[in-house]
């Protein structure tokens, strides 16, 4: 049953338009939270990277790119009020050769011989900002080139340069991605915690999706773990594990929905349930079957739970719940790839990922065909 579910979750999300006004890197999580964040560029008084995409990522053909946005990060950084500041910021644009697979930690190698065109130039501001739930948060910096920057996919794969300098302050992680380079996984983010989530008697539950290679991957399993706690004598008997595809909207009210008036103080439901599963606390974990139809790769799912102590009639929702996108059987190529480099002054190199492709979540805004 669980199964013939899934297959049919394929259908909610209809095909996308073949001309596009904004395109977000990596493709699929304009709506979603990124699996990582960043604190380069704008965590920083300074910095320099260079973000490599994939031009498949962009458009077949041609990209007429006027904007380029960035949001803050939700679930991965546990910082509160970023503080607002104003850089002063160069971006150089080039088309190269190489992919985000190749590149390398020297800023020069990744250059080679390509001319590069700057883009702007000029003050960028960074506003202070909090989290909004549900997640991701607005683009909230907005980078608007004087000139649009035409990039063509027969050109090769696009470069974009960014130095900052003169920032103040610190604390603005934006969100970020990463994806595992050589392991096949599913692509796991936390949307939600609040480690003060109980009930009246003082119990908590919480989540856990291990990423390890093979978990949430195409026509394997899914493991989501669990903790319970019971306070005062009391005893976590079962979790009600729920998944849904919809983390915005539950019976048409909007998500989160706050959870004090019933009793749980500091809890919130984050996901509309589709399937359930009932499994005695002993378990320690709930395993999903997926699928193996490869037009679910990429398909978000959300999850999230509740404990049941049966003899004092107590509930508690989880205090966290995650977004897992399915994988692939095989490690993919990566979509995007930074090098960054904090407190850049000038150095010939700067740190790029040993296991996998991390970068930015970045919306291009412009016209794409």
């Amino acid at each position: 049953m669980h199964q013939r579910a899934l297959i049919a979750m394929s259908f909610v999300f209809p095909a996308a338009a073949a001309a596009q006004s904004a395109v977000v890197v990596p493709n699929g999580y304009d709506q979603l939270e990124g699996t990582s964040a960043s604190r380069t560029p704008f965590g920083w008084s300074s910095g320099r990277l260079q973000y490599l995409v994939d031009g498949d990522q962009l458009c077949p053909n041609l990209a007429v790119i006027t904007n380029l946005q960035f949001r803050l990060d939700g679930g991965n950084f546990n910082l509160d009020a970023p503080v607002g500041k104003t850089f002063q910021a160069t971006v150089v644009a080039y088309e190269v050769p190489i992919a985000p697979g190749t590149m390398s930690a020297q800023w020069a190698n990744n250059l080679g011989v390509a001319t590069g065109t700057t883009i702007y130039s000029g003050p960028l501001t960074v506003p202070a900002a909090s989290r909004q739930y549900p997640y991701p948060n607005p683009w909230s910096i907005d980078l608007v080139l004087p000139q649009p920057l035409i990039y063509q996919r027969s050109g090769g794969n696009l470069l974009l340069d960014l130095t900052v300098t003169g920032g103040t302050g610190d604390n603005w992680p934006a969100d970020g991605f990463f994806f595992h380079g050589t392991e096949a996984r599913g692509e796991v983010t936390k949307i939600w915690e609040d480690t003060s989530c109980t009930n009246g008697r003082g119990d908590t539950l919480s989540l856990a999706v291990p990423q390890v290679a093979g978990n949430g991957v195409l026509g394997g399993t899914l493991q989501v773990t669990h903790t319970a706690t019971a306070a005062g004598g009391g005893a976590i008997d079962f979790v009600y594990h729920f998944l849904g595809l919809d983390h915005l909207q539950a019976n048409s009210q909007p998500l989160p929905i706050a959870l004090q008036g019933l009793g749980y103080p500091n809890c919130q439901q984050n996901v509309d349930p589709l399937l359930g599963q009932l499994l005695p606390v002993s378990a320690g974990q709930c395993v999903w079957a997926l699928p193996a139809d490869p037009t679910l790769v990429g398909l978000p799912l959300f999850t999230q739970a509740a404990g049941f102590d049966l003899g004092a009639g107590l509930a508690v929702p989880s205090r966290n719940s995650f977004q897992v996108r399915i994988g692939d059987v095989i490690a993919p190529a990566g979509p995007a790839q930074m090098v960054h480099q904090s407190n850049y002054v000038a150095q010939t190199s700067g740190a790029l990922s040993p296991t996998g492709y991390f970068g930015l979540v970045v919306r291009f805004v412009g016209t794409f065909q």
